[in-house]
């Protein structure tokens, strides 16, 4: 005889007229054969029973249970079904009061223990306690989503969605598959108690908003809103969050100002189990502000003075603190404090990813050095790794070049085990990163003639006309995306040759020039990028194609897995392009991810963000699991930071704004180093560092200051112009041969029109006059060499 999944288990399910008939019979059949006691719950209104009709079929179901005096200790599901159920029970006589079945789901929604299944139109019935599913994973009916939205809950396109303790469908012709996740959400928690539970001690990190303090103990609600308490011991210590190169600070003797309610706090503690549950003490505590609301990185300069730092870490690590720069001395790989690995390759994107840093620090804080070593890394760059084919009339970018025993030997193709022996797309755009970025401060034509005829490479041989987008890898014979050498890469696209154009280069040429075939280019590849990338077979986007564009879920270690980063980087610059080329898919896609990828990439109760996950759930998985850990990279946060950032200032939900908060917070407290220098490439889970084999160095290929600096330099614009509503003035050094029509665009990044204005401008410390305010443009001077000017730019006021 087959096991009865529920035996002893009591499934209540709400009623009213316009029931749906057939969702409700197939619940009453389905979950008694597995079991379990099916009520049927109504408000009777004094009366022993009421019967009701169906939607379709008008079909009569006489109700005696009453909600009002349901006993929720003995219930172990509660399900909200479809049709107008909810919208009749959530009548109220008096509008100040919740109606009865309203405070029945609130207080079923309180005890963890209850599992809720909410169903189609539903969720109407927790419209009056939004707070039960605000940042909670959900679906609905489609004439939901607005009203879902509206309540803080994450829209998921999926027909059933599991977060944690509740089970939502899409519809109820989805009853089937609703009620087979409810059954076995129930049937494991039963397995549960028979299995192993982890008794032991351990230490962890939770991050959350105080709700109390009292009697030594915090009451915490974490990220997704779980409720926390952790106690204080006489050996429990504070600090405040600080930038590189600031002291330390303890905030121990402050703690009764400290811990009050709203106040976002980090708190690594030891779990002791205890009692059947764990009882968390704390062992350190970092305060991220000294009043709730307070965070030190929303400072006007917090982002200013670390970039200035990671300037001058990678200029002491290249080429000493006040020595010559000299790029013969350069090496990719740097150990963690700076000293360099002993190996002798120089590679191209790497020595270009620290131009771009050095461009950006010297925009924020106009010291000439950073603008020194980012021209002469651009000269270097142009020298010894550049490939001009006249007879093609384009420019290819070597990998690198090995430097061992002052012999100069070209690395034409890469030296990366996923591309090696090839010409992959992705190492020519971050040959451009850094480049660009100078351009815009120099406008130096040897620059811009250098990234023209990269263009040109692209477009002659990894451009596909017919389908459109980029391939990822060309041989290096025949130049050829469709040559067997190539293998696995062998007519593919992905994600970083169609859509890393736009953040790596082409949104910062198109800022330096104004010129619309950029903006053309940018346009073909974020419509590639709405069209093919969301799939509904899971919330992460797909990132490998065949050259039809039909998903590639065999490659290497990508299979069919995601890369949180990549999600949250495909938000950023699709609100980025609302700025160039508007488009409201543009926008919903981006609006799309921001609101549902926190409940599939970020740690709720830890804060951060994860790294590679697996796309799609297995039988009888509610999680998507990690591909090898749970380890949070660097460059994972920088994404999260900037996406939030920018919606939350041009979408302005304050949910954004807390997730931007939110994501900041971790990378603040936990990946700047303080004792040597530089940002950690990865973190625990916990947020202690990870400093074994490759992710100990901070010089690598996917190092090397640039994502790093790119987070201080848009932090900063988003922070303050969209989000602060604050000024910010940059620096810029045009040469006198640069820009051919002789005008300087200093709009920071892709911003709305009518959002910033620029308001002076000094040219060579003196007040200058010929500048565009709304257009953001400085007509600059005819000049015997390059001048300095200052550009002051201002949020225009709404």
């Amino acid at each position: 005889m087959r096991e009865k999944r529920l035996a002893g288990r009591t499934v209540a399910i709400l009623m009213e007229s316009d029931f749906v008939e057939q969702e409700l019979h197939y619940y009453q059949r389905r979950f008694t054969e597995e079991g379990a006691r099916v009520e049927f719950l109504t408000r009777l209104w004094g009366q022993d029973s009421l019967t009701f009709h169906g939607h379709e079929f008008k079909e009569p179901f006489t109700v005696s249970g009453d909600l009002e005096k349901a006993d929720l200790s003995r219930i172990d599901v509660l399900i909200v079904p479809s049709g107008m159920v909810s919208d009749r029970l959530r009548y109220t006589e008096d509008v100040h009061e919740l109606a009865p079945a309203v405070r029945l789901l609130k207080a079923a929604f309180d005890d963890h223990r209850i599992v809720k299944g909410v169903i189609c139109h539903g969720l109407w019935l927790a419209a009056p306690i939004a707070e039960a599913v605000k940042g909670r994973r959900v679906t609905c009916h489609n004439n939901l989503v607005g009203d879902v939205r509206n309540m803080g809950a994450v829209y998921t396109d999926q027909d059933v969605v599991v977060d944690r303790d509740l089970v939502t469908g899409r519809t109820a012709e989805h009853c089937a598959a609703f009620a087979r996740m409810i059954i076995d959400l129930v049937a494991a928690d039963r397995s549960s108690e028979t299995v192993y539970r982890p008794d032991f001690t351990f230490s962890d990190l939770v991050a959350g908003y105080v709700t109390g303090f009292e009697h030594g103990e915090i009451s915490l609600r974490t990220n997704d809103g779980r409720p926390v308490r952790v106690r204080l011991t006489g050996t429990t210590s504070a600090e405040f969050v600080r930038n590189l190169s600031e002291p330390y600070l303890d905030a121990s003797a402050h703690l009764e100002q400290l811990l009050t309610p709203g106040t976002y706090v980090f708190v690594k503690g030891i779990f002791y189990h205890e009692n059947g549950a764990y009882t968390i003490e704390a062992k350190t505590l970092i305060f991220l502000g000294r009043q709730p609301g307070q965070y030190a990185f929303e400072q006007p300069d917090w982002w200013v003075k670390q970039i200035r730092e990671l300037g001058r870490f990678y200029r002491k690590a290249q080429f000493g603190a006040d020595g010559p720069i000299d790029y013969s001395v350069y090496r990719t790989m740097l150990r963690l404090g700076g000293e360099k690995a002993g190996q002798d390759v120089q590679e191209t994107d790497t020595i270009s990813r620290m131009v771009y840093g050095m461009s950006s620090a010297y925009m924020l804080t106009g010291e000439e050095d950073f603008l020194e070593v980012a021209e002469q890394g651009a000269a270097y760059l142009r020298e010894h790794m550049r490939f001009v084919d006249r007879d093609e009339d384009v420019v290819y970018w070597y990998h690198g070049i090995d430097v061992r025993d002052g012999v100069e030997r070209k690395l034409f193709t890469s030296e990366f085990g996923d591309d090696y022996d090839a010409i992959p797309m992705y190492e020519q755009i971050y040959a451009l990163a850094g480049p660009t970025q100078l351009y815009r401060l120099t406008g130096d034509p040897r620059i811009a003639a250098d990234i023209d005829g990269t263009l040109r490479l692209f477009r002659k041989f990894f451009h596909d006309p017919e389908r459109g987008g980029y391939y990822s890898h060309i041989d290096p014979i025949l130049l050829s995306p469709h040559h067997e050498s190539l293998g696995p890469n062998r007519s593919r696209k992905n994600w970083n040759s169609v859509g890393d154009h736009a953040p790596a280069y082409l949104i910062n040429l198109f800022l330096a020039t104004g010129d619309e075939r950029h903006a053309d280019m940018l346009e073909e590849t974020f419509d590639l990028i709405a069209k093919h990338m969301p799939r509904k077979d899971s919330p992460y986007v797909q990132e490998r194609f065949h050259a039809d564009w039909t998903p590639d879920t065999t490659w290497h270690w990508q299979q069919d897995r995601a890369v949180v980063g990549h999600n949250l980087k495909i938000a950023w610059n699709l609100m980025r392009m609302m700025s160039i080329r508007p488009k409201d898919g543009y926008r919903a896609l981006a609006t799309e991810i921001g609101e549902k990828m926190p409940g599939f990439g970020s740690d709720p109760q830890r804060g951060g963000w994860y790294d590679v996950v697996e796309r799609r759930l297995a039988p009888g998985q509610h999680v998507h699991r990690f591909v090898w850990h749970d380890r949070k990279a660097w460059w994972q946060q920088e994404q999260a930071i900037l996406a939030y950032q920018i919606l939350a200032g041009l979408v302005g939900e304050e949910e954004f704004v807390r997730r931007a908060r939110e994501s900041a917070a971790f990378y603040s407290a936990f990946f700047l180093d303080h004792d040597e220098g530089g940002i950690y490439f990865n973190v625990l889970a916990d947020g202690h560092p990870y400093l074994l084999g490759n992710e100990r160095f901070k010089g690598s290929h996917s190092m090397s200051m640039c994502h790093a600096a790119e987070l201080c330099f848009l932090a900063t614009v988003y922070q303050r112009l969209l989000i602060d509503k604050e000024p910010l003035t940059l620096w810029f050094r045009p040469r006198p041969d640069g820009f051919t029509d002789r005008v300087l665009r200093v709009a920071p990044d892709a911003l709305p029109p009518g959002r910033v204005r620029l308001e002076w401008v000094e040219v060579d410390g003196s007040p200058y006059q010929l500048f565009d305010a709304a257009a953001m443009t400085v007509k600059l001077p005819d000049s015997a060499g390059p001048v300095t000017v200052r550009a002051h730019l201002a949020p225009v006021e709404e």
